[in-house]
């Protein structure tokens, strides 16, 4: 099942993040380390659909996401 919602990003730390709405946690019965699927749709402004495919690992140039701390979500 498929829960599209709106979500603001906030400060996390140095990082950004969002909040899933309680009922969707409990409906979906996510736990504390869990992997979600996010998808951002992508936007009319190209300097911005650039970026989110940057961010996203999306750019052949870029190199893969590695986290740093492995024991951190």
């Amino acid at each position: 099942m498929s829960e599209v919602f709106e979500a603001k990003l906030r400060k996390i730390g140095n990082s950004l993040g969002l909040i899933v709405p309680s009922h969707i946690i409990e409906e979906l019965n996510f736990r504390k380390g869990d992997i979600v699927h996010v998808v951002i749709p992508p936007s009319i402004d190209v300097k911005r659909n650039k970026l989110l495919k940057s961010l996203a690992g999306l750019d052949k140039n870029k190199k893969s996401f590695k986290r740093e701390k492995e024991d951190r979500y």
